[in-house]
């Protein structure tokens, strides 16, 4: 699916589901800015972004946006920029990508599944054609619109977390500690690009852009930072869990060891008078006794000394 806004003389003029003939007239006609949203793209999508003379981007981007496993980036291509993330919309919805090429008079995003998000920005765009007096700005609407987005997830995960000294599962921990992980792995490098995008010298940005980017970008960071506040939490919660583990274990086999040395001179005895030998009954059975006795009275003041050390 592609949509279409065209930003000209102060007018939005915008285009739903726009069929591929239409979208190269139009562009081809247009004088103002533009931004094409992509959803499912296809391979004549592709060729498309490859060949039309107003993008010419590399055919390596657009490979980016459609695998599965490539890793957040942005670089620098001459004559645009493209960023990939990747976006966490709902608590139970799996990230999703989010490729941009970004231009002085274009953007374009392409997705593999409908974002919400993008299309609240496209609206708020179509009734105020000054959110979008430049490209930067429309980007800059996007991140603010990502952390919109994912404060309350972020937020959710970290009122979750618990005080170390409560009584834990190392299996609830871990599966906390997963989520948390998995969702510092998404906002990191959101951080990192759109720092990048407003502090260094990629592009050229409007004033009010950079502002709106250097705050998504100060969000970001905190909500970063939130999140490994929580992981370090759980970190010592699982340490204290597995701690009380190895003491359970410890006294377990204290009680176990000082139990074995009781019954050892029992169950000795108990053999050296059932032995019915011919041999042995020559001996005198006092002296017989006496000895093992002993002998197991000495290993099981050996098994406690060893124990209480332990």
């Amino acid at each position: 699916m592609r949509d279409l806004l065209i930003v000209e003389q102060n007018n939005v003029v915008r285009y739903d589901d726009v069929s591929l003939s239409h979208l190269q007239e139009t562009l081809a006609d247009s004088r103002g800015l533009f931004w094409m949203d992509l959803e499912q793209i296809t391979d004549e999508d592709a060729a498309f972004l490859s060949d039309f003379k107003e993008f010419g981007v590399h055919p390596l981007s657009v490979k980016a946006c459609r695998e599965v496993s490539t890793r957040p980036y942005s670089a620098v291509f001459p004559g645009h920029l493209f960023i990939l993330l990747h976006v966490q919309e709902g608590p139970d919805a799996p990230p999703a990508r989010l490729g941009c090429f970004l231009a002085p008079d274009y953007l374009v995003t392409v997705h593999a599944t409908p974002l919400g998000f993008l299309q609240e920005v496209k609206d708020r765009i179509q009734r105020d054609a000054q959110l979008m007096r430049s490209t930067d700005q429309a980007v800059a609407l996007i991140m603010q619109a990502i952390a919109d987005r994912q404060d309350p997830l972020v937020a959710e995960l970290a009122m979750e977390a618990i005080p170390p000294d409560h009584e834990v599962e190392a299996r609830w921990i871990y599966e906390r500690q997963r989520r948390l992980t998995d969702m510092i792995h998404l906002v990191k490098p959101q951080c990192d690009i759109v720092h990048s995008l407003y502090a260094g010298e990629k592009l050229s940005l409007q004033t009010e852009a950079a502002v709106q980017l250097q705050d998504a970008y100060y969000r970001f960071r905190n909500m970063a930072d939130a999140l490994t506040r929580t992981w370090e939490m759980l970190n010592d919660a699982a340490m204290a869990a597995q701690t009380k583990a190895l003491r359970r274990i410890d006294a377990s086999s204290r009680r176990l060891t000082f139990l074995v040395a009781l019954l050892l001179p029992v169950l000795v005895i108990a053999v050296l008078l059932g032995i019915d030998d011919p041999m042995l009954s020559n001996l005198a059975s006092p002296a017989v006794v006496g000895i093992g006795l002993a002998v197991s009275l000495l290993v099981a003041i050996a098994l406690v000394l060893t124990a209480r050390k332990q």
